[in-house]
């Protein structure tokens, strides 16, 4: 199985780049994963909900009808580290091709892609900025891989 993640416009502040090059460095250990910055879009205010269903216009030319998609929303399921390590376990085990995990951009997320996901994850009720849950987002699926490893860095 291969992990994609999904990000908006690039990361911009150094500490987390620096923490997601980490993360995505450990977890290639594990399995395969990639990156894919989707260009953001051009609208602003007042038009949120035309730069947010742009963007996904432009996510969803790039997943294909056997992708799992996991979609990071706060009206989402809540899981634990342990609960997200048994998803990707199912996932891997059934020879799912790839799994991509999408974070909206700084307007949000398209209907479309909400509509698309096969899994909508919330991390909290706590809102993050659209570049800092991309470092929680590759620390939680590592974390999630050590688990299934029974590895020591979840105690």
């Amino acid at each position: 199985m291969k992990i994609e993640l999904f990000y908006t416009g690039k990361t911009t502040e150094a500490f987390l780049k620096e923490g997601i090059e980490e993360y995505l460095k450990r977890l290639k250990h594990y399995v395969p994963v990639t990156e894919v910055i989707i260009e953001p879009s051009r609208f602003s205010k007042p038009d949120f909900k035309k730069a947010a269903d742009e963007e996904s216009d432009r996510m969803l030319k790039k997943i294909k009808p056997a992708d799992y998609i996991v979609l990071l929303d706060e009206r989402g399921k809540s899981l634990s580290s342990e609960e997200l390590s048994v998803v990707l376990e199912k996932h891997q085990l059934a020879g799912l091709g790839k799994m991509i995990f999408i974070t909206g951009g700084a307007y949000g997320i398209g209907q479309a892609v909400k509509q698309r996901a096969n899994l909508l994850l919330s991390f909290s009720k706590f809102t993050f900025t659209h570049q800092m849950i991309r470092l929680l987002l590759a620390e939680q699926i590592y974390r999630a891989m050590t688990i299934l490893k029974n590895e020591k860095y979840h105690h």
